[in-house]
């Protein structure tokens, strides 16, 4: 991970200069027809960036067409694959994503086109990484979950369970939801409140030990990390009935202020959010759950792949190779406002990507279940078992005990490498 720089002038100056540079080398052949790459993305925040990018032909003789699906990414790409586009597109992190489109022969290894991958860190690289080990794609940003509050209704510092749960029942006297969460989306349940909660309330070897096969969800310090988010709801500190608010109800219900805080990823911080626009002077803090680890769930969120069928892969190859210049990750600091995956120094003066890249930096948690082959690649995986699991638990079908042994019993009847230890 990069030290973020507050002050850095050399870094902007060396940004300005080499933008000039590269518009003056391209302003030269301003007559030559650009070669338009196609890229697939369900990331509408990074518009801006590549509309700049374009302008000021920031890759010489490249123009990057930028196809926002913000609905069913997965679709589109099975669908327009058939026909040889797109060229290049993001891919979400884990090997588990990225598989069908190995076995489909529209992924293909970095490493093919001698793409440079020097400037990025374990962490970084480990969400573009296939089972086999090799790495499918370009990281470019990091993303963080943890507790988002609307600090116009909530900007406390609790340092324990005890003072937040003090804080709810404060918010809960006022007549507002102290948590609210996302209760009917699979992928908000599996892959931020759960792992928010491991993050805030588990340990570091705990997950070390669990995605090794040598730790157990049936052990006491996820049954009891379970019982206490249950407890939340228990004591009516959640939005009443969990099950009908769908993500954009929970985030709007912050943005609002009805509601105190959410679990949400930082995603939802940034100007493209659409929490904005319901409230232009919003201001969110984030916190980690102040529980045993008191951590983050800090991760690589997507990656730039390529489609080695590409009729135009020369330009191809010179898309991913900016992306891992330190002029992309200055860029997207500054025009995203997110954290950039790389390892390169960046002059950051907004104040809450430079508080997100230091907590990602140093409060994270030091293994992600949700990005690892020994759980995602088996059959039932742990993603859709903590999803079921997680909405039985809300409806209060299942206690947080049986939430555990229905996630360690799936992943054992389904080859886990810890099933022989975690034997029920």
């Amino acid at each position: 991970m990069k030290l973020f720089n507050k002050t850095l002038p050399l870094v902007k100056k060396s940004l300005v200069m080499a933008t000039a540079a590269a518009t003056l080398a391209t302003g030269q052949a301003a007559f030559a027809e650009n070669t338009v790459v196609e890229l697939y993305t369900w990331r509408v925040q990074d518009e801006a960036l590549f509309n700049y990018i374009n302008e000021k032909n920031l890759i010489p003789g490249v123009q990057v067409h930028l196809n926002v699906y913000t609905e069913d990414i997965e679709s589109k790409l099975r669908i327009d694959m058939q026909t040889n586009r797109p060229d290049l597109y993001h891919a979400k992190a884990g090997s588990a994503w990225m598989q069908p489109w190995i076995d489909a022969g529209v992924a293909a290894p970095v490493s093919d086109l001698g793409i440079d991958l020097s400037a990025f860190g374990e962490a970084a690289l480990a969400g573009a990484t296939g089972s086999d080990g090799k790495v499918y794609g370009v990281p470019f940003v990091m993303q963080m979950e943890s507790i988002l509050y609307n600090k116009a209704v909530f900007d406390g510092a609790p340092t324990n369970l005890d003072e937040l749960e003090a804080a709810f029942a404060e918010l809960k006297d006022q007549g507002i939801v102290p948590m609210h969460v996302d209760g009917r989306d699979g992928w908000y349940l599996n892959q931020v409140l759960h792992e928010t909660i491991l993050a805030g309330m588990t340990s570091d070897q705990w997950a070390q030990d669990v995605v090794a096969g040598e730790a157990c969800f049936t052990d006491d310090i996820y049954v009891d990390a379970m019982a206490r988010f249950k407890s939340w709801q228990d004591e009516g500190y959640l939005n009443p009935n969990p099950l009908a608010d769908d993500y954009g109800a929970m985030r709007t219900g912050v943005a609002l202020g009805t509601s105190a805080m959410m679990i949400d990823g930082i995603w939802s911080a940034t100007p493209a959010s659409p929490m904005y626009q319901i409230d232009p002077s919003l201001e969110l803090g984030f916190m980690a759950i102040p529980g045993s680890a008191n951590k983050v769930y800090g991760f690589t969120d997507a990656h730039l792949a390529y489609n080695p069928n590409s009729d135009d892969i020369d330009a191809v190859k010179k898309v991913l190779e900016f992306y891992t210049t330190p002029m992309f990750a200055q860029l997207f600091a500054d025009m995203v406002e997110a954290v950039p995956a790389s390892n390169h120094p960046v002059d950051v003066n907004n104040a809450r990507v430079q508080a997100a890249a230091e907590m990602i930096s140093n409060d994270s948690l030091a293994a992600q279940p949700f990005f690892h082959d020994a759980l995602i690649s088996v059959d039932p995986g742990y993603r859709p078992l903590v999803s079921e699991g997680m909405q039985e638990l809300l409806a209060g079908e299942i206690t947080p005990r049986e939430l555990a042994e229905h996630i360690q019993k799936g992943l054992n009847d389904a080859g886990y490498i810890g099933a022989s230890h975690c034997a029920l």
